[in-house]
């Protein structure tokens, strides 16, 4: 290719272009792009999970003791690197978008699990964990579980809870496997890696409407029941075979007219089915602070008592965490007239 020039001398000069051609692309190389945004930093999750959990900017910066700026910037940064917004603003206040619904599982999840990881390597001079994932038996969980966890919330609001109720067979293993922290059941859960502690031993009591005939007796005895329609719990709990015996020594037949696992059930069946039931001391006055209608005798001669205990993993025991479940546990109390 050739083109006229203008030398020093303003003379026109033809003159030769080199010619370069492009350099072709290499079928089949990669070519570089530009890689997607990644977050590598664990505090872009603690301010997301701080934001959606408190429901605004401020209470999530008083949460992590930073500045507000600073919390939007990582809420910034998180959005740039998922190319989708998160929250959204209406009327002064912020909300979830469903991508950050989402996501809100999956942070929880994730800092729940770098607190376990954390609290293993400093195993007892760690603080309480930030998440307490707790399983319990349903009559546990539906009675007991609602004051200990005001109380522990009243202690530290920025506590948050997961709380399952899973057969005993599975807390043994989610336990074990780490899906769970801490297990509250009235039997010891049987694992070489389980610590189990007995924090309560709670009486087991007559339960009964107050128009029933035995109603009247301020203290009962065991010959009080023969005859009586009674509900029982099932043959897998360890009371049910100790009432058996009980009766048996004290040739004492009672009417079974309803069986079930549940102490909950079983109490809030006595008045429909006009029967009698006992169950342990510590869920009927939580059950009769909100049922007027019953109440609740104690039985000369019988001291059978139900146990609760506290399990969790053998290197959970002696933590913070542990000691003030703990406390908090054996401090538990119903007040309601017997």
């Amino acid at each position: 290719m050739w083109r006229v020039w203008r030398n020093a001398r303003g003379e026109c000069e033809p003159k030769r272009l080199r010619f370069t051609p492009k350099l072709q692309k290499r079928r089949g190389t990669r070519q570089m792009s530009k890689s997607p945004n990644r977050i590598r930093r664990l505090k872009h999750i603690e301010a997301f999970s701080a934001v959606i959990s408190t429901g605004s900017i401020s209470a999530a910066a008083r949460q992590l003791g930073v500045s507000q700026p600073a919390v939007s910037q990582l809420i910034k940064a998180l959005e740039d690197a998922l190319g989708a917004p998160l929250f959204v603003r209406r009327n002064g206040a912020i909300f979830p978008t469903a991508r950050a619904e989402a996501l809100r599982e999956d942070a929880v999840d994730l800092l729940a699990h770098l607190d376990r990881f954390q609290a293993q390597l400093s195993h007892k001079n760690t603080g309480v964990l930030s998440t307490i994932r707790l399983s319990a038996s349903v009559s546990i969980m539906t009675e007991l579980l609602p004051e200990l966890i005001s109380s522990l919330a009243q202690q530290d609001p920025y506590l948050k809870f997961y709380v399952s109720s899973v057969p005993q067979g599975a807390m043994v293993s989610a336990l074990v496997q780490g899906h769970i922290d801490y297990a509250l059941h009235s039997r010891a859960l049987d694992h070489p890696g389980l610590h189990n502690e007995n924090l309560i031993e709670s009486h087991q009591v007559a339960v009964m409407a107050r128009d029933h005939p035995l109603a009247a007796k301020k203290t009962l005895t065991i010959q009080d029941f023969n005859g009586c329609r009674f509900i029982s719990s099932t043959k897998n709990d360890p009371s049910y075979h100790d009432f058996n015996t009980l009766c048996r020594l004290a040739r004492v037949s009672v009417n079974t007219v309803f069986q079930s696992p549940f102490s909950n059930l079983n109490i809030q069946m006595v008045r429909p089915m006009q029967a009698v039931t006992f169950s342990n001391e510590i869920v009927v006055r939580s059950i009769l602070a909100r049922t007027p209608e019953l109440l609740m005798r104690y039985v000369e001669g019988v001291d059978l008592k139900t146990p609760i205990y506290l399990a969790c993993a053998d290197w959970q025991n002696g933590t913070e965490t542990h000691q003030l479940l703990c406390e908090k546990i054996r401090n538990l109390s119903f007040t309601s007239d017997p």
